[in-house]
């Protein structure tokens, strides 16, 4: 008994801080002045998310936030443009193009789009590489090699938002923070198992 009422204090805790992960993400991103900000606190709030899941449930949420926010601003802030301006791009792609064949294109590319996009900030979160164009490239690749678990991940948001979407008032509490959490605990498990691929792969080439 004591433990489920521990677990359950657990969960109320972190859909407290889950709520307050979505304020500082609004607040920031507003900051930023949209178009500048979502990136950098997107990436912000993986950070964070990135430190829950491998254990560090104890850490600042604020100054881990503002850490991530600030230290990679500048990359942040033109990946999530890059991203916005793609998204648009396709939107309108889909609603004006009549060609069958474009179309079917149109829809493939925002796939791929998709996948990406749910895949570059946890990579970015969780490894320490320079080049961005190396990131993006391993998000669509990261995402299509362990194409099981991106479908995994896109239908339990799917399920998720379409339960948010019937109670508007979770969806302004909880809208980002707790798709990302998804995202960012499904990347993970795929982070895992390419590191784990890795080790093997060093170890045969050495015996």
């Amino acid at each position: 008994m004591d433990k489920m009422a521990e677990r359950l204090n657990d969960i109320c805790i972190r859909i407290l801080q889950l709520v307050y992960l979505n304020i500082l993400w609004i607040a920031f991103t507003l900051l930023g002045l949209v178009l500048v900000g979502i990136g950098p606190a997107t990436l912000a709030l993986y950070t964070v998310i990135r430190q829950w899941i491998r254990g560090n449930s104890d850490i600042p949420i604020f100054s881990t936030f503002w850490k991530a926010y600030r230290s990679s601003f500048k990359e942040a802030s033109v990946i999530g443009m890059i991203y916005l301006v793609i998204g648009w791009i396709l939107y309108v792609d889909l609603l004006y193009v009549q060609s069958f064949y474009l179309r079917a294109l149109v829809i493939f590319v925002s796939f791929i789009y998709v996948v990406s996009l749910c895949y570059v900030f946890p990579i970015m979160a969780h490894y320490d590489w320079k080049s961005t164009i190396v990131k993006i490239k391993c998000s669509v690749l990261f995402g299509i090699s362990y194409l099981q678990y991106t479908l995994i991940m896109l239908l339990s948001l799917a399920f998720i938002y379409f339960i948010l979407f019937m109670n508007s008032g979770a969806l302004v509490f909880f809208g980002v923070s707790i798709g990302n959490y998804v995202i960012m605990w499904m990347t993970n498990q795929v982070f895992i198992k390419v590191e784990n691929q890795a080790v093997l792969l060093e170890r045969g080439s050495q015996s």
